[in-house]
């Protein structure tokens, strides 16, 4: 009985701090002015900063006849709906004509569709092999369309694709008056591995500026994102994530940001801007961003195999759990959790585990107390502030209670978290190291 009432005694004491973090804190900087754009790996978490602000084109390297504009940083479309490329060589006048054209703008869904594929992947069951710039027939895409395009600097430029044939792109631009035409052509292969390389229409040149396609997940950068409001479709600047190729991410709202629930295999999405830029809204009042409380991000990469004859879609290498912090000026804060810390159906009960003493000295022991109903093998982890696993062992769970001593000789000085896991039933608490 006496046991009894020390456990009871010690639940109580110990649920004053069980506000876990299990998290490594991140800072991406993009500059105030959003020049950059920052590639994370969440591995690491490695983040590499390149310049946003030299390049116009975006063609997309695996499999694909995409080209995107540079939209975040000034760049703009437009489809000549009344000529074609067969008009190229004719003065263009522009008088009154951006106003009936077709402004074109990248997909915030897709990366395989730029501004320049007018909505089509070549995909379409009614529109096969159409890619917007140009048609598809016998190994090669033929550019049929013809448009103008607003450079980086302010600059109008008209513009055609030619054709990709081979795994080169072959187009040509000039002044609207034909002054200053360039034929100029970009070789996938020189880009292997990467999503995308670029093309500097004013320096008439390639750029490699983007790490391998392995080594990240996250793009943190400003774009144009179409925004729906008032029976009004408009583009708007925006400053947010895109998620690389064959990486999705399951948004979850109104949850415990420590203890969430695990993401259902449909609660994952392709689209590149899942996170985006959403997940902090502009105070009028204080002009701060304040960011979307009790939400999380769960990312995950995907890759095609095939099993038993068929080709499916399957989760490959780590889970990663995302909460933000903060933005400020061009500065992204957010933590990477860890997502064994999240929990299916949880039985949480924190009222039959408990630690003590709560405050210890280096080389004291930890004592933790079971008084639960599961029964049977059960993991139990103890990580530090950072999310750091630094001690796991199987225990046996009884209906008894039970006390399992663990040395910290080796754990350095700070915060750390006990969890012990059996089937969906989670205890958790929290003890420092002095």
């Amino acid at each position: 009985m006496n046991r009894l009432i020390t456990l009871v005694t010690l639940v109580a004491l110990s649920l004053v701090a069980t506000n876990q973090t299990f998290a490594k804190e991140v800072k991406v900087d993009i500059d105030t002015k959003r020049t950059e754009s920052a590639y994370v790996n969440l591995a690491s978490p490695d983040i590499n900063l390149v310049d946003n602000t030299n390049w116009d084109l975006a063609f997309m390297t695996p499999l694909s006849a995409a080209i995107r504009i540079n939209d975040g940083q000034g760049v703009r479309l437009w489809h000549v709906t009344d000529g074609g490329i067969a008009d190229f060589d004719a003065p263009l006048d522009t008088t009154g004509k951006f106003k009936t054209w077709t402004e074109l703008f990248n997909s915030t869904d897709a990366w395989q569709i730029g501004a320049f594929n007018m909505g089509l992947d070549g995909f379409s069951d009614d529109n096969p092999g159409e890619f917007g710039w140009g048609q598809y027939g016998q190994t090669i895409v033929t550019g049929t369309e013809l448009f103008v395009i607003k450079l980086r600097n302010g600059e109008y430029k008209k513009i055609a694709i030619d054709e990709l044939a081979s795994g080169t792109f072959y187009f040509f631009y000039s002044d609207l008056n034909n002054d200053n035409q360039k034929s100029k052509e970009f070789v996938k292969s020189n880009f292997s591995g990467k999503l995308n390389g670029y093309y500097d229409l004013q320096k008439g040149e390639s750029l490699d500026r983007e790490p391998a396609i392995g080594q990240w997940h996250l793009e943190f950068s400003k774009y144009i994102q179409i925004v729906e409001g008032q029976g009004v479709t408009q583009p708007y600047p925006v400053v947010g994530v895109r998620t690389n190729r064959g990486v999705k991410v399951a948004q979850l709202d109104g949850v415990n940001v420590v203890n969430t629930p695990e993401p259902k295999p449909e609660d994952f999405s392709s689209i590149i801007t899942e996170i985006g830029h959403d997940w902090k809204e502009l105070n009028f009042s204080t002009f701060e961003y304040e960011i979307i409380e009790n939400r999380v991000y769960f990312v995950q990469r995907f890759e095609l195999q095939q099993m038993n004859g068929e080709t499916v879609e399957v989760p490959v290498g780590e889970l990663y759990k995302l909460v933000f912090k903060g933005f400020e000026g061009g500065t992204y804060t957010f933590e990477i959790a860890d997502p064994q810390l999240s929990v299916n159906e949880t039985n949480y009960d924190n009222s039959k585990f408990a630690v003590y003493p709560n405050v210890i000295s280096k080389n004291e022991t930890v004592n933790l107390v079971y008084a639960g109903s599961e029964i049977g093998q059960a993991s139990l982890n103890i990580f530090s502030s950072t999310g750091t696993t630094v001690h796991t062992q199987n225990v046996n769970l009884t209906q008894n209670i039970q006390i399992s001593n663990i040395n910290t000789a080796d754990f350095n000085s700070g915060v750390y978290f006990v969890r012990i896991q059996k089937g969906n039933s989670i205890y958790t608490q929290k003890f420092v190291v002095r």
